[in-house]
């Protein structure tokens, strides 16, 4: 327990220096993201009820901090073996996997500071304030609870794409297209029954696709069991298949001497 707090209380620290130092990066990727956010609201939600605006708003800025979480891990292992340093992680005392959970929890906890940010920031530019009263505590707090679900799941798959970039090294293309299939296809625009049938089934298997539609439920008071179980199954089969196979693949690239090559 303190080794993990000393950890997380580092890793805060280092995350406050990097944007004390890199902010002008920060405040224009954000800027971005209020730019596309209300693309999309003048493209497609002008004429939407409050109840679709606010819903499409949380399910893009739950794609957008999803996108940081699939990246996150990917990144990170990239950076580390690139300066040299992903070695000397395994050469330590403390589990590897505590170093990246710690680095995954202080991460997380920024990326859902910034996105209720950016909420707040795009519901008064849409001139929706007044939309954010007409929805109870208890939806709030359930949204919430999907939203961090969905982000935990996208981390772990991320350590997918991080055991990748020890044998590929850079697959931020791949990411790229990743990032731009769930922008497209999972219910943030569009709906997804119009797709065709094998897309619709392909969807379904990722998370964010499942509680954007829970999301949208929960705000319409319609909420489908089936969803919810659906919901439930294939989050936690990201968590379960992103741990394992970042595993696996640690252990090959220990075995092929990867670790220290770049």
């Amino acid at each position: 327990y303190r080794t993990m707090r000393r950890l997380i209380k580092a890793e805060w620290t280092m995350l406050l220096g990097e944007i004390r130092q890199y902010y002008l990066n920060y405040i224009f990727y954000n800027a971005g993201m209020v730019i596309l956010f209300l693309g999309l609201f003048y493209n497609y939600y002008y004429e939407a009820s409050d109840t679709k605006v606010l819903a499409m708003l949380i399910c893009a800025i739950l794609w957008q901090i999803c996108t940081n979480g699939i990246q996150y891990l990917c990144y990170l292992i990239q950076d580390e073996a690139m300066m040299g340093t992903l070695e000397q992680m395994f050469l330590t005392k403390t589990n590897f996997f505590a170093i990246l959970f710690s680095k995954i929890f202080v991460n997380l906890l920024f990326v859902i500071l910034k996105g209720t940010l950016l909420f707040f920031v795009c519901t008064l530019l849409f001139h929706k304030g007044s939309m954010l009263m007409s929805v109870g505590l208890m939806k709030y707090i359930e949204i919430i609870t999907i939203i961090v679900i969905t982000l935990f799941s996208f981390y772990c798959i991320g350590g997918v794409f991080g055991g990748l970039s020890l044998y590929y090294k850079r697959i931020s293309s791949i990411l790229n297209v990743v990032d731009y299939f769930l922008l497209m296809f999972t219910g943030i625009i569009g709906d997804i029954h119009s797709y065709n049938p094998i897309l619709q089934y392909i969807i379904r298997i990722m998370p964010i696709t499942n509680a954007n539609i829970l999301i949208n439920e929960i705000l319409s008071d319609r909420v489908k069991a089936g969803d919810v179980i659906l919901f439930v199954v294939t989050a936690f089969a990201f968590i379960v298949a992103g741990i394992v196979v970042l595993n696996l693949l640690i252990r090959k690239a220990k075995k092929e001497g990867k670790l220290g090559q770049y």
